[in-house]
């Protein structure tokens, strides 16, 4: 899934790719601070590549949710719905 996404990326611009991975990091940073918060985790407890990792699930978890809303705004614009 996430390959797909990435695939598709790529015949966009290199100046649109990398603002499109800049702000997916971006956000993927915040969504894993406010999941450290929740979980009560101290982020200066946790090794470098511990933080990658959950910074780098964030962003599969982005990754999958674009591609879900791109498909349903296809389907709206179509006139489909799932009911």
């Amino acid at each position: 899934m996430q390959q797909w996404v990435l695939e598709k990326i790529g015949y966009l611009p290199k100046r649109v790719q990398q603002t499109f991975r800049t702000r997916l990091r971006e956000r993927a940073l915040l969504r894993t601070r406010a999941r450290l918060v929740e979980s009560a985790v101290e982020i200066e407890k946790l090794s470098d590549e511990e933080l990658e990792i959950i910074i780098r699930d964030e962003e599969d978890k982005l990754l999958g949710e674009y591609k879900s809303k791109g498909l349903i705004a296809l389907l709206a614009l179509l006139g489909i719905s799932w009911f």
